[in-house]
């Protein structure tokens, strides 16, 4: 069985090898959408587990949850926003920026989602389980977005919210 933190390792080399083939500037378009997705979800978590999750069960609310956080990634990937052309880059340059920020992509996207499968306790153990105490992954959970960028899980996620700032204003000029 693989580890989730080996699973979210990989999917960030595979988000950083697309975000090298599409560029960092089409990459970047994805990034504002894949915070702010994070963070809302991750912002309303209390309200919505008092109104609208009691009557889900955890693989529901997972579900949901993935499904929102996937509508706004999508949202953001397919905008229509054009960046004005570089005459000056390099290809060369051109994809290890692309690479260095589809890692952060991916490193946001599959964290997020492991996030997710903590906080539903892990919904499906027909396909998963929750990482044994001492085992890789348990210890690694330290790596996960919302401990590094939202404080932990009971933090406020004020890094976050400055991540989710940094970011639009860095699409925003260069748009």
């Amino acid at each position: 069985m693989i580890s989730l933190l080996s699973l979210m390792w990989t999917a960030a080399v595979f988000f950083a090898l697309v975000g090298a083939l599409r560029g960092w500037r089409r990459e970047l378009l994805g990034t504002p959408g894949i915070l702010l997705g994070f963070f809302a979800i991750f912002q309303f978590d209390s309200l919505l587990r008092g109104s609208l999750y009691l009557l889900l069960t955890d693989e529901q609310r997972f579900l949901l949850q993935m499904a929102l956080y996937l509508g706004a990634i999508r949202l953001s990937y397919r905008s229509r926003m054009a960046f004005r052309e570089d005459a000056q880059g390099g290809k060369l340059r051109d994809m290890i920026f692309g690479g260095a920020v589809g890692f952060f992509n991916g490193y946001i996207f599959a964290g997020s989602t492991w996030y997710f499968l903590d906080i539903n306790r892990y919904p499906f153990p027909q396909l998963l389980s929750a990482p044994a105490d001492a085992s890789v992954s348990f210890l690694g959970a330290g790596a996960l977005p919302v401990v590094l960028l939202g404080g932990g899980l009971a933090g406020g996620g004020g890094l976050l919210a400055l991540s989710v700032l940094a970011i639009l204003a860095v699409v925003m000029i260069f748009t």
